[in-house]
């Protein structure tokens, strides 16, 4: 039993991709309403303004902020950026946590590693704010002892402080602790690395690699190999 475990945030806990699609639609439909663009053009102008973003705050936290995502898209459709970037923002983000749900079994995975006297942290290469709204909104927050983000630490996984960080906070060693995340390379290969033990959290994608890391494809699957059954 391990005396620590670490969470990946965004498509570990629940599906991102499918939250973001569905905001992302909303999101686009607002804006042709009410700001008389086209969705079409919209749609490209943000995809511009997130490479934009992307490119100059790469690899901080920052270049995940959607308020400057859509600021620098209303900036170039000449539009003034006071008139609708916080109602853009909210927008998009209340449809998002709205319609997110935690993967089926996490609820249940997390609330039993509790029990057994587990600490828990989630490591998340995003900004606190939202990210402590998406773990309050899916219902996780009463199992989950600490939270790290890149905002905190200034950089992102797979750099080590992000994962040594959250072991600083359990108060355990790498030997003692578990890692969960979707992400190969950021998640995976980075804890592996500082002494963590990883579990790839493939869920339903499709996945290439990896052959040395024990793959997971659901929280069920999770809940037996640590506990033996549900």
């Amino acid at each position: 039993m391990f005396k620590g475990v670490i969470f990946d945030i965004d498509g570990t806990l629940y599906d991102y991709k499918a939250a973001d699609k569905l905001a992302m639609k909303n999101f686009m439909a607002f804006v042709e309403k009410n700001l008389g663009v086209e969705e079409k053009i919209f749609r490209e102008t943000y995809t511009s303004a997130r490479n934009i973003i992307h490119e100059r705050l790469k690899d901080t936290a920052a270049s995940h902020s959607r308020i400057l995502m859509i600021q620098t898209a209303l900036e170039l459709l000449g539009k003034n950026p006071f008139a609708h970037v916080l109602e853009l923002y909210d927008v998009y983000w209340n449809f998002f946590l709205e319609n997110m749900r935690p993967y089926d079994g996490a609820e249940d995975f997390l609330r039993e590693l509790k029990n057994r006297g587990a600490k828990i942290s989630t490591c998340t290469d995003m900004t606190a704010h939202i990210q402590y709204r998406k773990i309050s909104r899916l219902g996780l927050d009463k199992f989950i002892d600490f939270m790290v983000t890149s905002e905190e630490t200034g950089f992102e996984k797979p750099a080590p402080i992000m994962f040594n960080f959250a072991l600083e906070k359990m108060s355990v060693r790498a030997d003692e602790a578990a890692y969960f995340g979707d992400a190969l390379d950021r998640d995976v290969e980075g804890a592996a690395k500082v002494g963590i033990t990883p579990f790839w959290f493939v869920a339903d994608r499709k996945f290439s690699g990896g052959d040395d890391f024990k793959k997971i494809f659901s929280y069920r699957e999770a809940y037996k190999l640590f506990f033996g059954g549900i």
